[in-house]
């Protein structure tokens, strides 16, 4: 009997707690925020009641009507100047972070699609999900967000022997999220190559150069200029340079360099066996 009165005593404490948590709820629910209706409300309480023996000065009236008129005139320029930040966000790239569940914050980034308005709150909606004006941490301009996009290329350097020549492979990528090319124009020592010489693997982003494209080149350095038709046209001149060397000159010069010692040779020996 005793066990039972105690866990009796104990859920009616249990109860007590929930309910002064309960109590202390209602007494901080609603907002910490003095508005233009609260302002009014205490307006309104104060008049009712004044003293009628000793009323309130209506000049103190007039004054304080005066500031709620003002009040409701920041507080509409407040939401148009809110509502129109929202608009122009629209079709601009922003970088959101939000807490989920377990209160992790998690960063999206994308584009505004639409702007709506739920309980006279502005609400952006990024790839199909809705977020509050108030969890943007970034707005990107539409430029300086495009290069994350653009095509690009790695800073390379490949060799081509003209005694052994071979496939070029060039490392590249067209680009991605609606700013991605759909082909490539290589140019080098001034000339474009023609496009049957060029074959791009999407898969590996490799852009491969037929050795019919270099074999009249001369040896040395070059660059190769690439041109995509993205929509900035994108231009890069100064990643990818070719080396053109040639193995077999300097074999074909050795054995000049052989045969003219030959010839020296048998030619001491004549005058030797002439002497």
């Amino acid at each position: 009997m005793a066990g039972t009165s105690n866990v009796s005593d104990l859920t009616t404490k249990l109860e007590e707690i929930e309910a002064a948590k309960e109590a202390q709820k209602i007494k901080y629910r609603g907002s910490s925020k003095l508005g233009k209706e609260e302002f009014l409300k205490l307006l309104v309480c104060q008049m009712q009641n004044q003293d009628p023996l000793n009323p309130q000065n209506d000049t103190e009236f007039v004054s304080q009507l005066a500031q709620f008129s003002s009040l409701e005139q920041m507080t509409n320029m407040n939401t148009t100047m809110s509502n129109t930040s929202a608009y122009s966000l629209i079709g601009r790239e922003v970088i959101i972070q939000k807490a989920d569940e377990t209160g992790q914050y998690k960063e999206t980034r994308g584009v505004v699609d639409y702007v709506g308005f739920e309980n006279g709150e502005a609400v952006i909606s990024v790839d199909g999900k809705k977020f509050s004006m108030e969890d943007i941490v970034k707005v990107l301009d539409t430029a300086y967000a495009a290069k994350d996009y653009l095509p690009s290329v790695e800073e390379q350097k490949h060799v081509f022997d003209l005694s052994n020549p071979g496939l070029t492979e060039i490392k590249i990528n067209l680009g991605s999220n609606g700013y991605e090319a759909s082909s490539v124009a290589v140019v080098i020592n001034g000339d474009y190559i023609d496009k049957k010489y060029l074959t791009f693997d999407a898969d590996k982003g490799i852009l491969t150069i037929a050795p019919e494209a270099l074999k009249d080149l001369d040896t040395g350095s070059y660059y190769l200029g690439l041109y995509f038709d993205d929509p900035y046209q994108t231009s890069i001149t100064d990643k990818v340079t070719i080396q053109i060397t040639n193995s077999g000159a300097n074999t074909d010069d050795k054995e000049d360099t052989e045969g003219d010692t030959e010839g020296e040779t048998e030619g001491e020996t004549e005058e030797k066996d002439k002497a």
